[in-house]
């Protein structure tokens, strides 16, 4: 008999550090996941990434559903459970720039899909971000959205349409007037802020008044993104020439864009996890940005506003049917 209880102890001393050997080969770690929009390629991009690279992630989502009341409220949970996270992760500029002044460095924080984190006040600089934060920009240059459908179409009035309380948006508005001005075209001001009334009252003005813009440039930003597909119809409808920097604009009916890949941006945030991990210093890891771009193009809405694309598109360009 002791000499089955023996056996048994050693069975299960045996399994204690077999189990053991295993938990220290990988990264368990807590990160509270900080979402304007729901979940997007780039989440899916970054719990991916941390996976194959080895590292067991218990996530706490806080999805804001583009509301400010309760992004507050979620940023307000996280303030008062911070000692709980490994990092903050945050998606977008409204949500990073809020979060980064209730976190005020005292966990680390990944922001994501951030055009300019630097005019944002979300960093110092791309290259040295600041005291426990780093993260990916999706800035594409206006100069390489324009310059392509510049090679397509000719504008001289070019209908932009932006929501005024986004921060990044309004960074955009100033290059694009800019861009404008230095390439002989005006930019009309189309003001969306996050009220469908306002979006379908702008949209109906070129329904009705297709001459108005030659044009029209959608900016990035989530509340646009969120009404890709009723953009797109009106847009379609007015045969108004569109340019949106978001692949999901393309898909629902705008023109042409050049767009990047939120998963691979998704993915090099988790990349940066690793390298603090191995013991850089967050604030010293410089912001990752796309690296690859690709001109999408709706051949249906190409058709619909007579623009022959066959033999003046790069070859590299993608045709959505």
């Amino acid at each position: 008999m002791d000499g089955i209880v023996k056996i048994l102890c050693q069975l299960i001393l045996l399994f204690i550090v077999s189990c053991g050997s295993v938990a220290a080969g990988e990264q368990q770690l807590k990160i509270g996941m900080l979402l304007w929009r729901g979940e997007t390629r780039a989440e899916i991009g970054f719990r991916e990434g941390l996976q194959e690279l080895g590292y067991l992630v218990d996530y706490e989502v806080f999805d804001s559903v583009q509301d400010l009341k309760k992004l507050g409220t979620h940023l307000h949970v996280i303030n008062k459970n911070i000692e709980q996270f490994d990092y903050i992760y945050t998606f977008g500029t409204t949500a990073s720039r809020r979060a980064k002044v209730v976190i005020g460095g005292r966990v680390p924080q990944l922001f994501n899909i951030v055009t300019d984190p630097v005019q944002a006040g979300i960093v110092n600089s791309l290259t040295s971000p600041g005291i426990n934060i780093s993260g990916a920009s999706d800035a594409i240059k206006i100069a390489d959205q324009l310059g392509s459908a510049m090679q397509l179409f000719r504008f001289e009035k070019l209908g932009f349409f932006f929501n005024p309380r986004e921060k990044n948006s309004m960074i955009i508005r100033n290059e694009l007037h800019q861009f404008g001005d230095n390439n002989g075209f005006d930019v009309i001001d189309f003001r969306s802020p996050p009220a469908k009334e306002s979006l379908l009252k702008n949209l109906q003005q070129l329904v009705d008044n297709p001459g108005l813009v030659d044009a029209v440039y959608l900016s990035a930003d989530s509340y646009l993104i969120s009404e890709a597909e009723l953009i797109g119809s009106l847009l379609r409808r007015a045969k108004v020439k569109s340019i949106g920097p978001v692949r999901s604009f393309i898909e629902h009916g705008v023109l042409m864009g050049v767009v990047g890949d939120y998963y691979q941006l998704g993915r090099s945030v988790s990349g940066i996890v690793d390298r603090h991990q191995k013991g850089e210093e967050l604030g010293t890891i410089p912001v990752e940005h796309i690296h690859e771009v690709r001109l999408i193009i709706n051949r249906q809405t190409a058709e619909l506003v007579d623009l022959k694309v066959s033999g003046v598109v790069h070859d590299e360009a993608i045709l959505l049917d």
